[in-house]
């Protein structure tokens, strides 16, 4: 068997909040290369009907590191402690985003990540880890679903 532990499948984190801050948000937008307005600049934003500056699709990958390292800092394991992930032999894998409303500068969304299951390739020479991350707003509701596979390299 692999390295993964795979008793914590089915196992959902706590939910972690994560307030989307301006700053942070235009640095994220411009670095990425976005050239509306909408993105870094208020005013534009709310011309266009937006409560506060949009936070760019891929700002999601930022959200849930952000969480990662709040769950750490109020005790929590971060989802590599949780499956006992070993960093000398893992991979990034496949990845796929759902979005389903927008965010902006000011929210506070919830982040959970759930381990929905573990399988094996390669004849066994690579094991997978499958995990679902949700980001939700208390009032809007689920903002963006993530999928991703983290992989151990085994032979």
């Amino acid at each position: 068997m692999g390295i993964f532990d795979r008793t914590t499948k089915g196992h959902v984190t706590p939910a972690v909040a994560v307030t989307l801050e301006h700053g942070a948000l235009a640095f994220f937008a411009e670095t990425i290369g976005e050239s509306d307005p909408i993105y870094f600049d208020t005013q534009a934003a709310v011309a266009a009907g937006h409560p506060d500056i949009l936070a760019p699709a891929t700002y999601a990958v930022a959200i849930g590191a952000f969480a990662g390292q709040q769950a750490l800092r109020q005790g929590l394991p971060d989802i590599i402690d949780l499956i006992k992930a070993d960093l000398r032999v893992l991979l990034h894998g496949t990845e796929a985003y759902t979005y389903h409303g927008p965010m902006f500068a000011g929210d506070t969304v919830l982040v959970e990540n759930e381990i929905t299951d573990f399988t094996d390739a390669k004849g066994g020479k690579l094991e997978i880890a499958h995990v679902t991350t949700r980001i939700s707003h208390a009032e809007r509701g689920p903002r963006v679903t993530a999928t991703r596979a983290m992989i151990h390299r085994l032979g």
